[in-house]
């Protein structure tokens, strides 16, 4: 029988850990997120390093700009998931 690959799994303190601008990481729905690369593109600038090293869940659902980006912006979570938080089940 094939092996499952695992999902690698980060505690909050190190989510926490990557909060600037040349390493941020999001957390969204107990997933977690590398958006350093999409950081100097994003189009609401500096507020994205608000967030960083945080969770962003309903962040995402109460910004009026993200109301009509939202199949992009799940788009790419998708690309820059790395895994989950430690201890959230799905």
């Amino acid at each position: 029988m094939a092996k499952v690959p695992t999902e690698k799994s980060f505690s909050l303190d190190e989510v926490r850990r990557h909060n600037r601008a040349e390493d941020i990481w999001l957390i969204k729905g107990g997933k977690v997120f590398d958006l350093t690369s999409y950081y100097k593109s994003h189009p609401g600038g500096g507020a994205m390093l608000k967030y960083a090293g945080k969770d962003v869940t309903f962040v995402l659902q109460n910004v009026p700009a993200h109301s009509f980006a939202m199949a992009f912006i799940e788009g790419k979570l998708r690309e820059l998931n790395i895994g989950k938080l430690e201890g959230h089940n799905e």
